[in-house]
């Protein structure tokens, strides 16, 4: 791994392997022998940087991967990821040939490209596989179910495509109690029962994303999924259940956050009382005052939303944020950390042995998701694999 102690800038954000598989371990305690696992690594696997990620999760035996663009995919591809990957948002105008010749796999939400495809297939003289996603309610990507008689139809007039996979998307999983889901759910199970009907019997069918998975609603109305698809449990982040999602214990353990956003203080003085700090003097001290500089800023991903509200944690001590943020440079007052000094570390998102920080109350915070908390974690940040 890399040493902070030798970066030139020092902040970064360290990263457990350990904890991933640890976590992947939980997830396939849940999901059950019948049940392969995706794992979800777009988005630069949620912050957490995709390529590292994913060769842990490969070695740790997980069956797919997940992706939104097929640039995310030749990325895993030209650096030795050979599981099968699926490309979950399609692949709008990419060359199909790319799907030959990286072994990828494109979810189809319309007939718009098959002829695309198979044209390509015949071209190469190799298949093209392909999973169908189904709308059943979430309103973004996926053929309407009226269509799917249409979609049937073209599909068999043509050659060297190959319908493999059956999904669709969950709008609600985490309000176990709501009856979108189970709507949802109502009809996919219709869909499946017309595609064997049909004689379309898919190699793939997959539902449950995180949320799915803990509330177990595919399995209770018998979809007989064969893969779950997983982000946020694999990154240590349970859903905002609307109520409890189980009935006794949870068979896969508790879920560990892998990441820690880390910095140090580079200077420090002390202030009178009534000192304005930062742009637009929006804090001013009210007592004598120990302030830090630390450097991060909006720039690395922190918002700056965060300013005279957020804090970090110096020494096992709460630091409050104070003046606004400032695109490389952070304030931080450490007039109630005993023995504070340049080089301390300064955790932003991690713990020490009194005092946590996590993503998802930074999210609280700000009133959004720690996904995109995790995800706007700039790249500049380097990541420390432990």
């Amino acid at each position: 791994m890399n040493n902070p102690d030798t970066f030139l800038r020092p902040t970064w954000a360290e990263i457990s392997l350990s904890k991933l598989k640890a976590n992947l371990a939980r997830v396939r305690r849940l999901a059950g022998s019948d049940r392969q696992v995706m794992a979800v690594v777009k988005a630069d696997a949620y912050g957490h940087g995709a390529v590292p990620v994913a060769r842990a999760l490969e070695e740790a035996g997980v069956d797919w991967f997940g992706v939104a663009t097929v640039e995310e995919a030749l990325e895993l591809r030209h650096k030795g990821i050979r599981r099968p990957i699926l490309l979950l948002g399609g692949l709008y105008l990419s060359d199909p040939a790319h799907l030959v010749e990286y072994d990828l796999v494109p979810t189809v939400s319309s007939t718009a490209r098959l002829d695309t495809y198979a044209e390509c297939a015949r071209r190469l003289g190799k298949p093209i596989g392909f999973h169908l996603k189904m709308d059943t309610g979430m309103g973004r990507l996926g053929m309407p179910p009226e269509l799917w008689q249409a979609f049937l139809e073209h599909y068999r007039q043509l050659k060297g495509i190959v319908l493999k996979g059956v999904l669709t998307h969950l709008a609600s999983a985490e309000d176990p109690e709501g009856a979108q889901t189970r709507e949802q759910l109502l009809r996919f199970s219709k869909l499946l029962r017309a595609l064997k009907s049909s004689g379309v019997k898919p190699e793939w069918v997959h539902v449950s994303n995180s949320a799915g998975l803990m509330t177990g609603l595919a399995n209770e109305l018998e979809l007989r999924e064969n893969m779950v698809r997983i982000g946020a449990l694999l990154y240590g982040f349970c859903p905002p259940f609307t109520s409890d999602p189980h009935q006794g214990p949870n068979p896969g353990g508790e879920f560990e956050p892998l990441l820690e956003l880390k910095s140090r203080v580079v200077f420090l003085k002390d202030v009178p009382a009534g000192a304005p700090l930062g742009y637009g003097g929006t804090f001013r001290t009210r007592r004598p005052s120990r302030i830090a500089t630390v450097p991060i800023g909006y720039a690395d991903g922190l918002s700056r939303k965060l300013s005279n509200r957020g804090r970090a944690i110096v020494r096992d001590h709460s630091a409050p944020i104070v003046g606004n943020f400032s695109m490389d440079l952070t304030l931080l007052d450490l007039t109630e950390v005993p023995g504070a000094e340049v080089g301390d570390v300064a955790v932003f998102i991690g713990a020490s042995p009194h005092c946590a920080l996590r993503a998802r109350e930074m999210a609280d915070e700000l009133e959004t998701l720690p996904y995109e908390v995790l995800c706007s974690i700039g790249k500049r940040v380097p990541r420390v694999y432990l």
